[in-house]
């Protein structure tokens, strides 16, 4: 072999290893960069498991308590912040209407064991924070009713739904009275035939998936509740 067609062929396997870097570096990114296939599977997975656990916890409020109202049983919270030293709520409540209203928590009361005294009913919540996109469920460490003075006043401990820094945006909330919707979603009138039941009050839920510029909503209805 001569020199020359050495060096010729150190030529074109330089090319090709840097082609083959080229294709792992495109590759990896894909696959393991930010938008890549496993930060989106992340990201996905854990809004269809923490929008479940959301609409499931939901369906509790109101139950077990005779007349249960939204204002009474249930509150929807502007600009809410937990605190991590003292585990306690603030933020400022919002009067529920025909017409949607947005906050960022909702606190609810709930009778699951059926108890006679109001001290044994607990309380629950869905906390989205704006800072970090995670989105909480809350449970009271204490007796809470009436929600209405004690909701700021006792200690909440939270367990995570998704988790923080998974989302590029916060999940939104926002809740009504008066609607006809379907306890978790149903599909359209037109195919299913099937008008949505009346419902006191509805929450919608709106998030993003990893899909760049969508925007979802998922409308549950509190049936518990009657106004």
């Amino acid at each position: 072999m001569s020199l020359i067609s050495l060096m010729v062929g150190m030529v074109i396997s330089l090319i090709a290893v840097l082609g083959a870097l080229a294709l792992y570096r495109s590759t990896t990114q894909t696959v393991f960069g930010d938008g890549g296939l496993v930060r989106s599977s992340i990201q996905d997975g854990q809004l269809a498991t923490g929008l479940l656990s959301a609409q499931i916890a939901l369906q509790g409020a109101g139950y077990g308590i005779s007349s249960p109202s939204s204002g009474n049983h249930l509150l929807l919270i502007r600009n809410a912040v937990l605190n991590s030293s003292t585990g306690k709520l603030d933020g400022t409540p919002v009067t529920l209407s025909s017409a949607a209203q947005s906050g960022n928590a909702l606190v609810w009361v709930h009778n699951p064991g059926l108890s006679a005294n109001t001290a044994s009913y607990s309380c629950g919540a869905l906390l989205s924070n704006s800072s970090n996109k995670a989105l909480y469920l809350l449970q009271a460490s204490s007796g809470c009713h009436p929600l209405s003075s004690n909701w700021k006043t006792i200690s909440w401990t939270s367990r995570a739904l998704v988790e923080d820094q998974v989302l590029a945006q916060a999940v939104t909330l926002s809740a009504r009275n008066g609607s006809n919707c379907w306890p978790y979603g149903a599909v359209p009138e037109a195919i299913s035939k099937l008008s949505a039941p009346a419902a006191s009050v509805s929450v919608s839920l709106g998030y993003a998936s990893s899909v760049s510029g969508s925007s979802n909503t998922y409308v549950s209805c509190l049936a518990n509740l009657i106004s």
